[in-house]
């Protein structure tokens, strides 16, 4: 067997690309040639060979193979070598949801009424034992569960449901590549069965949304059918996209109390004028409790009020507070291009929402994606449909503040202009096509003819046209926004002392001029962002006045802190269109890194450290771990409170020091570098040290901004040496015999 290290070549057995990632290992049996990928198992492979390591051709009856343990990672055959110099490569795909993957999924139950058995399940949310899930990749579950979903499609005749699939109900570790639960759903009434993918495929760049993708499905060994292979709404959606997923997570109801989907009871209406709870609860469902799940219903309602009662000149502002308004606006433009009926803007339920702790705002999430573009009324839809009633509070309470109309239209223009237009959507649509069609033809429970899915593939493609024609000739659509060419980073990474300044080239589009240019900036990877104008008058870190170059300063933020940016620009035309950039903010964003200050002496310094401890010394737990020392060198105690220890030049408050910690005149500090800070007893850091080298930084406090105090730089070490300051020059390292608490010998 030969293993080949990430990025190797070795003539005529193989090439591995995806560096870090995976190992490709290849082996003879007889005349064949046998292939392994060692990685992550959440990861499958396409394999790719070559003569010449330029043209690659892809093996297409090779299929996937999921990487793993060199012991437990499937092998599979590529067939006899044709070829005495010929290289092979693998090619990660984006995962079980990946739009350009067909995988066949085989579920086997060993109780002959499993069919009665799933439906019953449906109503208790209870689960069937499944014995087996696997894919085509060599991926395998024992002990799922399964039961039966849906409202409308499970009313739909024939035997094909939508299944509900909890790969860890027997095992709650298990995961299958990465999930713990997926949804075949049976796309009833859509022949095609690839709507669903479509449409969450795109969503999901812009905004919290499930995945999507196409499956063959066999139960208990026969073709069942071609599914909609979907992503559970869950906490690993929220965490997918958020910090966390302690927040609230909600649902409206499929068929909304009162007034059904002419009314507003579940669209963030206030009803009554009420701040009851109990007026509310028939219309929310809260899907998750947890420490701040008490407050719930209080929070929701805040928002409620906030989005229906704030004056207009105000809301602009106090919506920023409660709500992720630009993620609503991503969310309300794409279920309008794609025209669903499960949507926002027509039933005013149906939908999800969740409330970040991380920045007490609420943002939506996409759950049913089923009836998108299949109404055919639907193509001549108004792109601000519901901005002029008064039953869908987002949209006409947003969209009348131009400034947010202008931020909708100019998504929806992102959206038409890269992914909803004939060309890259009916590529799309051809795709899901090619990989499907042959499972479609053989599917015994289809309950259509081919030629009805000839006629509504046909029709899908027009639809997407249709549509497309129809919005860009919209007139909400068809004024010009500014083109932002560029965005520039500050010339040089700023320190805590400085407020850079960001740079655009901005030129305007057709006869309009540019109203103006501005700014957007935050130092946290969600929440509101600040917002500052930027000028083209030579005074703003611009260059010249009137060169197109337009310039704005963020503010002052502490070492290591990562800033999110992004422009935007509005043109001098009546409707004042605006663009991004980049086009897809704020979901996506620019950023810069806060750079250390050095500090011109410290009475502490780094002296000691072993990143490859077996024997040393150990830890109060009695374990020996990376440590390591500091030094007061001189003669007065030194405080260390509210300083940092860290490993990374962009993160220097990576571990404080706990408030008290002191050493004595020219005494020494040992640091457990071991990511065990619930140890009752010693300093245990956060992180770890590489014995492979690396560099770790002593920092101040947060008043002093977080100047480095000292810095030591590394290579590989060797085990149960230290490396520190020399006695002979205290300037100098070297590997030497550890001599913790104590001078260096």
């Amino acid at each position: 067997m030969f293993r080949i290290p990430p990025c190797a070549v070795v003539l005529a057995l193989c090439a591995a690309v995806q560096c870090a990632a995976a190992d490709v290992h290849v082996r003879a049996e007889g005349a064949n040639l046998l292939v392994q990928f060692e990685g992550d198992a959440n990861n499958d492979w396409r394999l790719q060979v070559s003569t010449d390591l330029t043209n690659w051709i892809t093996q297409t009856n090779f299929g996937l193979l999921l990487s793993g343990k060199t012991t437990n990672a499937p092998w599979r055959s590529v067939g006899p070598r044709t070829n005495a110099h010929q290289f092979y490569r693998g090619l990660k795909t984006s995962g079980l949801f990946d739009p350009a993957v067909f995988h066949t999924i085989h579920l086997t139950f060993t109780q002959a009424n499993w069919h009665t058995l799933l439906g019953a399940a449906r109503t208790t949310g209870s689960n069937v034992y499944c014995s087996l899930v696997t894919l085509d990749n060599g991926a395998t579950n024992v002990g799922s569960g399964a039961r039966y979903k849906g409202n409308t499609s499970y009313s739909f005749p024939g035997v094909k449901k939508s299944i509900n699939l909890e790969v860890d109900w027997a095992d709650p570790a298990a995961k299958l590549m990465g999930y713990t639960t997926i949804n075949l759903n049976n796309a009833a009434g859509d022949e095609t069965i690839m709507r669903e993918p479509l449409y969450f495929t795109v969503m999901s760049k812009y905004t919290t949304c499930p995945k999507g993708a196409m499956a063959r499905v066999h139960i208990n060994g026969s073709l069942w059918g071609v599914y909609s292979l979907v992503q559970q709404e869950n906490g690993q959606l929220i965490s997918q996209r958020f910090p966390g997923n302690n927040g609230d997570r909600w649902r409206t109801p499929n068929a909304p109390i009162g007034g059904g989907f002419s009314g507003s009871n579940s669209a963030l209406a206030l009803i009554n004028g009420s701040t009851s709870t109990s007026t509310y609860t028939p219309h929310y469902d809260l899907r998750t409790t947890n420490s701040l799940a008490s407050n719930a219903w209080q929070r929701l309602i805040n928002v409620i009020y906030v989005l229906n009662t704030t004056p207009t000149n105000q809301l602009r502002e106090r919506a920023e507070e409660v709500l992720a308004v630009d993620d609503w606006l991503w969310f309300l433009a794409i279920e309008n291009i794609f025209a669903d009926d499960d949507s926002y803007w027509n039933k005013g339920a149906d939908y999800s929402f969740y409330w970040a702790p991380e920045d007490g705002r609420i943002y939506p999430i996409e759950h049913d994606g089923n009836e998108a573009v299949t109404v055919p009324a639907d193509v001549t839809l108004s792109p601000v449909q519901g901005a002029t009633g008064n039953n869908r509070p987002l949209l006409f309470r947003l969209l009348p503040i131009n400034e947010l109309r202008q931020r909708y239209l100019a998504h929806m223009r992102t959206v038409l202009r890269k992914e909803f237009n004939p060309a890259a959507l009916t590529a799309r649509i051809n795709r899901f096509h090619e990989l499907s069609i042959a499972a479609i033809i053989a599917d015994p429970n289809k309950g259509f003819t081919m030629a009805t899915y000839t006629n509504d593939l046909n029709t899908l493609k027009t639809y997407v046209t249709n549509r497309y024609n129809f919005l860009t000739n919209h007139a909400e659509l068809r004024p010009l926004p500014p083109i932002i060419v560029d965005v520039f980073d500050p010339i040089t990474r700023p320190t805590p002392l400085e407020a850079p300044f960001i740079t655009a080239h901005v030129e305007p589009n057709g006869a309009d001029g540019i109203d103006s240019v501005w700014l957007y900036y935050r130092d946290a990877a969600i929440g509101r962002f600040n917002v500052t104008q930027m000028f083209d008058d030579g005074a703003h870190g611009d260059g010249e006045a009137g060169d197109a170059i337009y310039g704005g300063a963020t503010t002052n933020y502490p070492a290591g802190n990562k800033i999110h940016y992004y422009v935007e620009a509005r043109s001098a035309n009546a409707a004042r269109a605006a663009s991004f950039h980049p086009d897809n903010a704020e979901k996506d964003t620019h950023a810069y890194f806060v750079t250390n200050v050095i500090a011109a002496g410290s009475s502490v310094v780094i002296n000691e450290l072993q990143a490859s401890n077996t024997g040393t010394i150990p830890d109060p737990q009695g374990e020996y771990d990376d440590w390591i020392e500091l030094h007061n060198i001189t003669d007065f105690e030194a405080d260390l409170t509210g300083r940092y220890l860290s490993d990374e030049p962009n993160n220097p408050r990576k571990w404080q020091f706990p408030a008290g910690t002191t050493i004595p005149p020219r005494g020494f500090l040992l640091v457990w570098m071991d990511e065990d800070g619930r140890a009752p007893v010693g300093l245990h850091a956060s992180f770890k040290l590489r014995a492979s080298g690396e560099t770790v930084y002593l920092a101040d406090i947060d008043a002093a901004l977080n100047a480095v105090l000292d810095s030591v730089t590394y290579g590989p070490q060797l085990t149960d040496f230290s490396y520190g300051r020399t006695y002979a020059d205290p300037s100098q390292f070297a590997i030497m015999q550890p001599t913790p608490g104590q001078t260096n010998e």
